[in-house]
């Protein structure tokens, strides 16, 4: 298991991006299922592996309160889908705007063609 304390630590409430939440959990489901599928006929190794199994699941259950904690932090996430949709729609206007002052500073005749033109 990787050892990010910076990542996983709850106290730390620094912004993360989508990328840094760590969400790997079908590893130790993949775990979790095959050692519930084995069939052991000694009983000791029954034991033993529902010893295993448990501490497997409680692994999850810390991965599951980490990634929790993690998504918490991200930025955007305490927004609700109208405030989400009224931010893209500035964004949209801004965009439109910025091309459009783009293209009409394109399409403006330059100070050097103006000036050989006159000469």
């Amino acid at each position: 298991m990787e050892n990010n304390s910076e990542i996983s630590d709850p106290n730390n409430f620094s912004p993360l991006t989508v990328q840094d939440v760590d969400v790997d959990f079908l590893p130790i489901v993949y775990e979790i299922i095959r050692s519930i599928e084995r069939d052991f006929h000694d009983n000791s190794a029954k034991a033993r592996e529902s010893q295993d199994c448990s501490q497997k699941v409680l692994e999850l259950q810390k991965k599951f309160d980490i990634a929790r904690s993690q998504i918490k932090r991200l930025p955007g996430i305490d927004y609700n889908k109208q405030d989400q949709l009224k931010q893209f729609e500035i964004l949209r206007t801004q965009l439109r705007l910025k091309r459009e002052l783009l293209q009409k500073y394109r399409n403006m005749c330059s100070f050097e063609t103006s000036f050989k033109s006159i000469i």
